[in-house]
């Protein structure tokens, strides 16, 4: 089976996907993955130098869709919305590519992505829910996941085939103009309307291995091990493929900053504290103190510049916004 992977980010989170991208060529030097760069390119960045893949900004996909789209949408929204896009765009491009996998840039992997091919069974979706056995009482993750929905976006693998493609379509088609947080409406980004997938489809693998997209939302049922260079989650049943270094910055005392919850604390903890060390160090390694400092050269929540016209559809897109958040249509 011909696989590709890609990520998507913006200029500041590029040492995470330069990070992701040696880990998987590390346990897997052929891999075919590509960085969608939400954002214009930096002139005093030099990508080909720093990165052995692809990279590929949303707006050379085509898609007029966009322009529109960064007129509603903040930076968040806007690089969780195009994601169903660069799916499109990329089995249309790679015709002998079957499967792809979506990659948050702060995920890391400690084993060969390759294994993820042998889920699939007859399958075209697949997902890793946020926690996978019973708790024995009220979980932060449960919680997190009744407000973010079940299953965590920074993964999923979608094949060639009629339910992968319908997937992706009915998937594109919401995110165009419902992918916000908030929370209030029942919606959450891209990832809450994932909650409805199996409603329409029926070939969905949920990965229930605690291996796969360890992260601070299943600390209370994941406990990292280190038996010699291997890192296992819970026993050594479980080795761990990757981690999802979700709103991790470096320095900080905290597995994220999402959270400031005691459970989250990585300072007493030596199998985390050298853990998230070795991942903060990768991170420096791929300039994270000059790049996660840079602001998106993207404009959001306003019409794309153009000369005619240009201050006049500005105060139109803020006007707009303005009613919309007063009275919430």
């Amino acid at each position: 089976m011909k696989t590709l992977y890609f990520t998507l980010c913006s200029n500041n989170y590029l040492p995470f996907a330069f990070s992701l991208e040696k880990s998987l060529r590390c346990n897997c030097p052929d891999i075919q993955f590509i960085i969608g760069l939400v954002d214009l390119k930096d002139e005093k960045i030099n990508y080909d130098e720093v990165s052995q893949s692809l990279i590929l900004p949303c707006f050379d996909l085509g898609y007029q869709e966009f322009d529109d789209m960064l007129t509603r949408y903040n930076v968040i929204e806007f690089n969780t919305a195009v994601k169903p896009f660069y799916f499109e765009y990329l089995f249309e491009k790679f015709k002998d590519v079957d499967a792809i996998y979506y990659l948050d840039p702060d995920l890391y992997f400690y084993q060969s992505p390759s294994l993820m091919d042998t889920y699939w069974g007859v399958n075209e979706i697949m997902l890793t829910p946020n926690q996978i056995s019973l708790p024995n009482k009220t979980t932060t993750g449960e919680l997190a996941s009744l407000r973010h929905g079940i299953n965590n976006l920074g993964f999923i693998g979608i094949k060639r085939g009629v339910q992968g493609v319908g997937l992706i379509s009915w998937w594109k088609e919401r995110l165009t103009n419902y992918c916000k947080i908030d929370k209030c409406k029942g919606i959450f980004v891209d990832q809450k309307w994932i909650d409805l997938a199996p409603l329409y489809f029926d070939q969905i693998k949920s990965i229930k291995n605690f291996g796969w997209n360890m992260a601070w939302w299943n600390f209370s049922e994941r406990e990292l091990i280190l038996k010699g260079n291997t890192y296992y989650v819970n026993s050594t049943e479980w080795p761990l493929l990757f981690f999802h270094f979700s709103g991790f910055k470096p320095g900080n005392k905290n597995a994220t900053e999402r959270l400031e919850k005691r459970e989250f604390e990585i300072l007493d903890n030596s199998i985390l504290q050298k853990f998230f060390a070795d991942y903060a160090e990768k991170l420096r390694q791929n300039d994270y103190d000059y790049l996660s400092k840079l602001k998106p050269k993207l404009k959001f929540y306003q019409e794309p510049s153009k000369k005619k016209h240009r201050f006049g559809r500005f105060i139109k897109s803020k006007f707009n916004n303005l009613i919309f958040r007063i009275f919430k249509v």
